[in-house]
Order: C-alpha cells, then sequence, then structure tokens
C-alpha cells in the first residue's frame, strides 16, 4: 500500500495515537486529541498497509510557526521539523525507530510526497507548498 490523505478520523487516529504513545511523545509536542474541533478538520497521511502515520503537529514549548510532524508507526515515533524548502530536522525520535532510522526518512519523504506540506494533498497554484524530495539533515 502506499500513503493516503485523509482526513482525520477518531477509530483510526485512537489506533495510532495509544496512551502509551501519548506519554512517550508528549515531552516533544503539545498534546493531539482526536476528539478536538481543530483536529477533526485536519488532513493527514496514512498508510495501512505498514501502519504508519505522518500527522502535523505543534512543538511543545514553542511559540513559532515552522511546520512540524510526527510520524507514528507501531507504537513508535519520529518529530520532524521543517526547515526550509525540503529539508526537515528530527526534534525527536523513540529508540525503536532508531535501528530503522533510514526506512523512516523514506516514509516520511514519501508522505509529504504524497501529501504537500499541508498533508492536504495540494501542492498549490505554483507548487509552493509541493514536497517532491525531502531531505533530513542532523539525523
Amino acid at each position: 500500500m502506499a500513503f493516503v490523505i485523509q482526513p482525520v478520523a477518531r477509530d483510526v487516529f485512537d489506533s495510532f495515537w495509544t496512551p502509551a504513545l501519548k506519554r512517550k511523545i508528549g515531552k516533544f509536542i503539545q498534546a493531539a486529541d482526536a476528539a478536538s474541533g481543530e483536529l477533526q478538520q485536519q488532513t493527514w497521511a496514512v498508510d495501512e498497509g505498514v501502519k504508519a502515520c505522518l500527522l502535523p503537529v505543534s512543538l511543545a514549548g514553542s511559540t513559532d510557526a515552522a511546520w512540524c510532524y510526527a510520524f507514528v508507526m507501531d507504537g513508535e515515533f519520529a518529530v520532524v521539523r521543517h526547515e526550509s524548502y525540503c529539508v526537515y530536522s528530527f526534534v525527536g525520535i523513540s529508540p525503536g525507530l532508531q535501528d530503522k532510522l533510514d526506512g523512516v526518512k523514506r516514509l516520511i519523504a514519501e508522505a509529504l510526497r504524497v501529501g504537500g506540506e499541508f498533508l492536504d494533498g495540494k501542492s498549490g497554484d505554483d507548487g509552493l507548498f509541493a514536497v517532491p524530495d525531502a531531505q533530513f539533515i542532523r539525523a
């Protein structure tokens, strides 16, 4: 399968965003709640074949407007931050994904290629929000 852009559905969200994951990822991002009206209006990238998702998030304690994403797979996570056009850095990565970093980068890049910066499947009229080839630094 491949990543598909879709609205956040509570049952699918809850299957990824378990209480254990919330505890682990909580020090990196502001809490995400599937019941919140804001989250229900968002779209995200989901690949049900590999049981992975990419969701726009806000960093904990941050007031800047940088685009950040939480990648979740098999109860593990990686938080990435947009640095510049097609360049991302890892803010945090759980131990269970450390040894799979190349695969994680590939999956995140694929989700961004499909979804664009806003994970809505649109690249903008001039392609400004397209992410054709995501690169990762400081990982």
